[in-house]
């Protein structure tokens, strides 16, 4: 099974929209333990990691991007990631429950696809 990890990449956010989509994340029906969360904080006025509570998943982490753009802010959590799947989720999406089990899926039954 391949390593799994989900990138926020957020500047600035509204704070309701990233609150939504962090909802949507901790309602996912594939299990905590099989993927990671990661917050990639792209130089926000206020620090994301104070605003923005990820205790409720075992592997999660904020990181802090101190280059604005969003390419720079992706390619800090891909490094940052060490993951064979990334699902990059943008901090005003809000996720269907099932979302990440789909994703697992549809990898594990088209390993040659690299990009869905």
């Amino acid at each position: 099974m391949k390593l799994k990890s989900v990138i926020i990449c957020s500047h600035n956010p509204r704070k309701d929209y990233l609150n939504r989509t962090i909802l949507g994340l901790k309602a996912q029906t594939f299990p905590k333990e099989e993927w990671k969360l990661l917050l990639v904080d792209n130089a926000s006025d206020e620090i994301l990691s104070k605003i923005f509570d990820l205790s409720w998943h075992p592997n999660s982490r904020h990181v802090r991007e101190g280059e604005l753009g969003l390419t720079a802010a992706r390619l800090r959590g891909i490094k940052e990631s060490k993951s064979e799947l990334l699902v990059f989720v943008d901090d005003d999406n809000i996720l269907k429950a099932d979302y990440l089990e789909r994703v697992s899926k549809t990898s594990q039954e088209n390993p040659r696809i690299g990009f869905f």
